[in-house]
């Protein structure tokens, strides 16, 4: 049940969600990010690396019949606030959330435990911009926790070399998403680019990247 820090409950399909009053909301990029990952088998297995109050588990365990979703996330406010979404629609034997730092992974599971891997990662690189003074959306927004290095690294540990690897990143860091691939060994195979009302510039684009694949045709999203 919602207690008083609490925002509005809405709906997600059949499942309801929540999210802190204060603290970072969540955006049409983690929508975007969960609508591009799909489809999803039932064997799947998916890890989603800060989850925030787990709106891409809710997700996929909509719109797929996947039985093993893990939500990662390091504030404890946002971390509580997933468990509680999880619990509130009876998803817990499909879906689990864990507090941690998602560089730690590594000592919890063995190469390739995976088979999808999605992030809505912080966009903006430490050092940059005003960090907001609350901590919930300067820990969503910011490098705080890991660079963009580190979320490549650790997703293709937990990919191994089947799993497939799905990111949403502005635009701005293009160039620097697939430098980290190529130093990483993987191929982007689909990349899909994000335009906010007419604007003819992207605003954001979606890749899906694994050690094998081809590039794909992509497209644009108006939204």
């Amino acid at each position: 049940m919602p207690d008083k820090t609490d925002g509005a409950v809405e709906n997600i399909g059949p499942y309801t969600f929540i999210q802190p009053k204060s603290g970072q909301k969540i955006t049409s990029d983690s929508i975007l990010l969960a609508e591009f990952a799909l489809p999803l088998e039932k064997n799947d297995t998916v890890i989603d690396l800060g989850t925030g109050c787990a709106i891409i588990p809710l997700i996929l365990c909509h719109r797929s019949g996947v039985k093993k979703i893990v939500g990662v996330e390091i504030d404890e406010i946002s971390a509580g606030c997933a468990r509680k979404n999880v619990m509130a629609n009876g998803l817990e034997k499909r879906a689990e959330i864990i507090r941690i730092d998602w560089r730690e992974l590594k000592r919890i599971y063995p190469p390739g435990s995976f088979s999808v891997i999605v992030s809505n990662p912080p966009y903006i690189k430490r050092g940059e911009g005003r960090v907001s003074p609350v901590r919930q959306r300067a820990v969503s927004r910011y490098e705080t926790f890991g660079a963009l290095s580190d979320l490549v690294d650790v997703s293709k540990y937990l990919a191994g070399s089947k799993g497939r690897i799905f990111y949403i990143y502005p635009v701005l860091r293009f160039p620097e998403v697939l430098s980290e691939f190529r130093k990483n060994n993987l191929i982007p195979g689909r990349i899909t680019f994000v335009h906010t009302g007419k604007s003819k510039d992207a605003r954001l684009f979606l890749v899906e990247a694994g050690e094998t694949g081809t590039f794909g045709t992509g497209k644009a999203v108006f939204i």
